[in-house]
């Protein structure tokens, strides 16, 4: 019996004691261990908790940094920019350091990465003139991936020129192979969808002129085909059939046409298409999780 009451005692003891909670104590040494291992998921509560206890210490500009680009590599991307957005007015509105001013360049650089992730090509370019205001001498490292970026936002949208343009002027190195791919397309003559309509007036030709020659042959013969129907329902007087059957090649012809014109807008869209994808294969993109202040984070 008094084993019994002994135990209980112990018990009731252990439960009336406080959980610690979160650990409230321990530095941000554990979640920058799970941020480098890539596993966003466990990091991302871990850096929270770590700046809720400590939000005024002297690293938690840097973990702000890197929690957002966790939220980022875990695909959060709305929850990545609040943060860096508010980090970068942050960092703004305190005495500035070379380390404050690096850490600022540095996370407008990931609200470009994002933007540029999520196709903002709009925001991307005039974030890009507020960094080169704000980060006249930006790391190497991180301009040269700003420059990568931006020409492959041109290519994205199809602007050979302005992508040209930047590679004429950019001190990147071994971009001649791009040039010589991106040249011939500046200016380059599309196949006229007119023309591919006006060719159409003989069925398939249009087709044909597209690049397609099997529709285009497919075409001729289905349109031969009912207009043969049609002839010959009349020669064995069965006008009735013979108007359905011209009704159908009525159709018919105008679908044609306009199968036409649309070949020729496809074939142009998937050259382009094809070209692009091609060359943006070939531009590095920086990662989400590219840092040049790994010393400050001990790294």
């Amino acid at each position: 019996m008094k084993v019994i009451v002994w135990i209980l005692v112990m018990t009731i003891t252990l439960i009336a004691l406080p959980l610690r909670m979160g650990c409230s104590d321990e530095g941000p040494e554990y979640g920058i261990y799970l941020f480098r291992q890539g596993k966003d998921e466990l990091a991302i509560p871990e850096l929270e908790r770590t700046l809720y206890y400590h939000e005024s210490a002297p690293d938690a500009p840097y973990l702000k940094l890197l929690l957002g680009l966790s939220y980022a590599r875990s695909g959060q991307y709305g929850s990545a920019l609040s943060l860096l957005s508010a980090l970068v007015e942050e960092l703004e509105d305190t005495p500035h350091g070379i380390r404050k001013e690096k850490l600022s360049c540095e996370t407008t650089f990931h609200i470009l990465n994002i933007y540029f992730r999520q196709k903002r090509f709009t925001d991307f370019y005039y974030g890009r003139e507020q960094l080169a205001l704000r980060c006249p001498e930006l790391d190497t490292a991180l301009a040269s991936s700003v420059q990568y970026m931006s020409i492959a936002g041109h290519i994205y949208t199809f602007d050979w020129k302005a992508a040209l343009g930047e590679l004429e002027m950019s001190p990147l190195q071994s971009t001649d192979f791009l040039k010589e791919q991106i040249e011939p397309l500046v200016g380059y003559r599309s196949k006229s969808p007119v023309l591919g309509g006006i060719l159409s007036i003989i069925p398939g030709l249009g087709h044909v002129y597209a690049g397609r020659f099997g529709d285009g042959i497919r075409s001729l013969l289905i349109n031969i085909a009912f207009v043969s129907l049609s002839y010959f329902s009349f020669k064995e007087d069965m006008p009735a059939l013979g108007a359905v059957f011209g009704v159908i090649e009525a159709s018919l012809y105008a679908a044609n046409i306009y199968g036409g014109v649309n070949a020729v807008n496809q074939e142009n869209a998937r050259f382009f298409i094809e070209k692009r994808e091609s060359i943006l294969k070939q531009i590095p993109v920086p990662p989400l999780d590219i840092i040049t202040l790994r010393k400050e984070l001990d790294f």
